[in-house]
């Protein structure tokens, strides 16, 4: 566990470009293939510790980074300039880890996953993102299970286990599995400051975890509440000129892989940009708060745009671009009651008797 799902992307970058034995699994320049569309603080480790970010459209059915694209990318570059792959597994959608791997092995990719935002998105027996080297989840205040700061990593390896217990604590030896042997002929008195990796301080306080712990008997039940608001939603929307990415009835069933963090919902192909801005609107003013689809396209943010300058532009990536233009997202949390669903519900189809209005 470390203080947010962002430091647990940073901490999992860290290490593989730095572990305190054997070689890196990264070196700085390498390039990372990511999905164009992206919380920050997937790509901010990257470009931060000195990788490049190699940016990959999506596909328009789950919003996960499209690995049809990816080949493309990667056939087009120099070969072994690839080195790795984080994939964020977005919004509740589980991507899927068979096809994850069988394109890492295809091109020799490490493969880490972003799996924050979709806590309790399964494929069978298996946790999305599991089958990575390491997995990152976050335990944010909106999140399938919260600590209201707090994040962590998943991983199955013992090595990459302690390296990040270093990480998360200034680089010391003191909270590994293999203290002992860091600290051979050390004397007592330097036994807790013995340091043995790079590191940071992104240590979670012992309340953050308390109260994590405490839903952990919950969190199934969460995520079925979350499945039933989108599956009202979905159902009182039918016939209208909105539709819910993912939606599908798969997605929509007890014990489905997809956990819904918010809702992506989405204007017909007939509206544009200004159509969506006023539908927003429309909602904000009633108190239903919305959001964009995470940043929308992360090249065409501001600090990107002065980062990237001369290099791969934002206007490449026809899905995200699409997507952008007419999907908002509105909360999916386990709290929302039935009439809360039906009210947006309602308010949404009203918001089509200003179709007139919208397209003036």
């Amino acid at each position: 566990m470390v203080n947010s799902g962002s430091s647990a992307n940073l901490a999992m970058v860290e290490y593989l470009m730095r572990p305190s034995r054997g070689k890196p699994k990264l070196k700085s320049g390498d390039m990372v293939l990511v999905p164009i569309l992206a919380w920050p603080t997937t790509i901010w480790p990257i470009i931060q510790l000195g990788l490049k970010p190699i940016f990959v459209d999506i596909n328009k059915e789950n919003l996960g980074l499209d690995l049809n694209h990816a080949r493309e990318i990667i056939r087009n570059c120099e070969k072994n300039q690839i080195k790795a792959i984080f994939p964020i597994h977005p919004l509740g959608f589980g991507l899927d880890d068979d096809r994850l791997n069988t394109f890492c092995h295809e091109f020799n990719l490490i493969l880490i996953s972003d799996v924050c935002e979709s806590l309790g998105s399964w494929q069978g027996n298996v946790h999305a993102g599991t089958t990575s080297l390491m997995s990152s989840f976050s335990f944010y205040f909106s999140h399938h299970l919260t600590t209201m700061e707090g994040g962590g990593v998943a991983t199955d390896s013992l090595e990459v286990y302690n390296d990040l217990k270093s990480i998360r604590s200034h680089g010391w030896s003191r909270d590994r599995t293999d203290v002992d042997n860091w600290e051979f002929n050390i004397h007592p008195s330097l036994k807790k400051f013995n340091f043995v990796s790079a590191g940071f301080n992104i240590r979670p306080m012992e309340i953050q975890a308390a109260i994590g712990i405490s839903q952990l008997s919950d969190l199934e039940n969460f995520i079925e509440k979350r499945k039933k608001n989108v599956k009202r939603l979905v159902e009182n929307l039918e016939g209208s000129n909105f539709s819910v990415i993912g939606g599908t009835v798969e997605n929509l069933l007890p014990r489905s892989r997809h956990s819904w963090m918010h809702i992506p919902i989405k204007l017909s192909d007939n509206f544009d940009e200004q159509d969506k801005f006023k539908v927003v609107r429309y909602l904000e003013d009633l108190g239903i708060e919305t959001r964009p689809p995470l940043t929308g396209n992360f090249l065409a943010q501001p600090a990107m745009k002065n980062l990237f300058i001369g290099n791969e532009s934002w206007t490449k990536f026809p899905i995200i671009n699409a997507i952008s233009k007419l999907t908002f997202l509105v909360g999916c949390h386990q709290d929302l009651v039935d009439d809360q669903v039906s009210f947006l519900s309602e308010q949404l189809k009203r918001s089509e008797e200003h179709t007139s209005e919208l397209q003036s």
